[in-house]
């Protein structure tokens, strides 16, 4: 590969976020590491010189915690910026996405400044990009079936279950779970295990949450905007402390967010719910010979 070539495909990886390393580099590109050194040094008087850079303080520096060259900015200088705040909040709430989506944004980006540009793609290079497949199909028509009030059927490997009333999906424990009604019981199920999800032509209605066990919890009032925009709650009242509230829940998801809001929610009932979280406790705490 000619030097102008190799300066755009090292140039270019660096402003996607890449962090890259110097004998790698010379291995890909078939020359010697002197050469991938000088085009380095090249870049970073590029990036000294350049007015686009100016006030950005962009440099390819060595990272020795990563063994890698990488590029540093000090500073970024934009405000309200929606596409960043956008990607932030997927950040927190999965590791994963589509590459549908991850084109979409870099295209979105396109417009951006430099300093957006690379922030958003340095940002982007943390997800793990899906390529086969999507969840977000199977999600979509989960949630248009529970918008419209429709049971479904869903497509496991070996099972079809059919006459199923959908409650919500969410993202934790690194998986996708979706979360359901039949034959009175909730159940929650990792959504990599559905093969495919139909609406069926029957309606349900809200009143059948009313006849179901629900689960008891009293939740600090800072966190119960959180709580109350992912589940369905059956009644609140207001005590001192924050709520009680009765919630539609499956038993994985109430021990998860149990354990991992132990301040800020506590589990009151069912009781068996209650002796199972104790025991989650007690074993993580005979752990540490506490």
């Amino acid at each position: 590969m000619e030097k102008p070539e190799r300066l755009l495909y090292i140039y270019t990886r660096f402003l996607n976020g890449k962090a890259l390393n110097k004998e790698e580099l010379a291995q890909q590109l078939n020359v010697n590491v002197r050469f991938i050194q000088r085009d380095i040094s090249d870049i970073n008087n590029f990036l000294y010189e350049d007015q686009e850079w100016h006030g950005l303080e962009g440099q390819i520096v060595y990272d020795n915690t990563i063994e890698k060259h990488r590029l540093k900015i000090d500073r970024y200088k934009f405000k309200n910026n929606r596409l960043l705040n956008l990607i932030f909040r997927m950040k927190n709430f999965t590791p994963i996405i589509h590459e549908d989506t991850y084109n979409l944004i870099r295209g979105l980006n396109a417009n951006s400044n430099l300093a957006e540009k690379l922030l958003s793609n340095k940002m982007l290079s943390q997800f793990n990009i899906h390529r086969e497949f999507s969840e977000s199909t199977l999600i979509f028509r989960i949630q248009l079936a529970i918008e419209n009030n429709h049971k479904i059927s869903i497509q496991l490997q070996n099972t079809h279950l059919t006459d199923i009333i959908p409650i919500y999906t969410r993202y934790f424990s690194d998986k996708y779970w979706f979360t359901y009604l039949a034959n009175g019981i909730i159940y929650t199920l990792d959504l990599s295990a559905v093969k495919e999800v139909d609406q069926l032509n029957d309606v349900y209605d809200q009143s059948v949450f009313e006849d179901i066990n629900s689960v008891t919890m009293l939740i600090q009032d800072h966190i119960w905007p959180k709580i109350k925009r992912q589940f369905i709650i059956v009644n609140t009242k207001s005590v001192d402390n924050g709520r009680i509230a009765d919630i539609i829940i499956s038993k994985e998801e109430c021990m998860h967010i149990a354990y991992e809001h132990p301040t800020q929610i506590t589990l009151l009932k069912p009781q068996h719910y209650v002796d199972d979280f104790k025991a989650i406790l007690k074993s993580l705490f005979n752990s540490y010979n506490i």
